[in-house]
């Protein structure tokens, strides 16, 4: 795992983003190796954890993006350098033979998520559905989808907000501010399942019809969404 591998991945086409998913537990049993790719600011932050199991998952997610970036750039996974945006978001300082790479790579709990494009920023959120505090809503709902929110039968309440607020984290990713911005920004109709496009961004119509959102497949436990200023693309979910 430490030399240039030879199961190479061609870059997405610039209709596709290749979306990744693995569990981290899982791939804990690849530590070590996982540990020699990872850069020396890796490794640092890596240490500050204070429970062992989300250090294991850090190492277990930076060391297998990096080899899957590695294949994809023909570079050993220590060679696959990374910037990191003015909020924080990383990036491929490297160009790949293929195009300009994007990626952006979300976890929650044991399940990391990775997504790669070709030429165009991409954001990814996954979240485990879980119990969801009264007053949370309030605090990432736009007045409009508090009203929707609160109008739906309860027991589709914790899916659709875990929906709405993976679909609002991944266009916050794809945008690279994090939560500079609120996240009502990108207002959603609540009653649109699957893919959309937000209903209003900043609350202009215009821009919000720029960008498109799409569910990601997993099971009901755990609701996902890619997101893209970027019209006409698909998922391909890889192996």
């Amino acid at each position: 795992m430490n030399g240039i591998p030879s199961d190479l991945l061609a870059p997405p086409s610039p209709q596709d983003v290749h979306v990744w998913h693995w569990d981290l537990d899982a791939r804990c049993g690849d530590l070590d190796r996982y540990w020699e790719m990872l850069s020396t600011q890796e490794h640092e932050r890596a240490n500050k954890f204070h429970f062992e199991r989300h250090r294991r998952r850090f190492v277990a997610g930076r060391g297998e993006l990096r080899r899957l970036l590695s294949r994809y750039l023909s570079l050993s996974p220590q060679a696959v350098a990374l910037g990191f945006g003015p909020e924080g978001k990383p990036f491929c300082t490297t160009r790949s033979p293929g195009g300009r790479l994007y990626f952006n790579l979300s976890h929650s709990d044991n399940t990391a998520a990775l997504a790669v494009s070709n030429g165009f920023e991409v954001g990814i959120d996954i979240e485990h559905v879980r119990p969801i505090e009264e007053c949370v809503p309030l605090e990432v709902f736009s007045t409009r989808e508090c009203a929707e929110f609160a109008a739906l039968p309860h027991a589709e309440q914790q899916q659709v907000f875990f929906e709405t607020w993976t679909r609002k984290e991944a266009c916050l990713k794809a945008l690279g501010t994090g939560f500079v911005l609120p996240a009502a920004h990108f207002e959603f109709d609540l009653s649109s399942r699957g893919d959309t496009t937000p209903r209003f961004i900043g609350g202009e119509a215009e821009e919000a019809a720029h960008w498109f959102v799409r569910a990601l497949p997993f099971n009901p436990a755990c609701a996902g969404a890619v997101a893209a200023r970027h019209r006409d693309w698909s998922i391909v979910m890889m192996c």
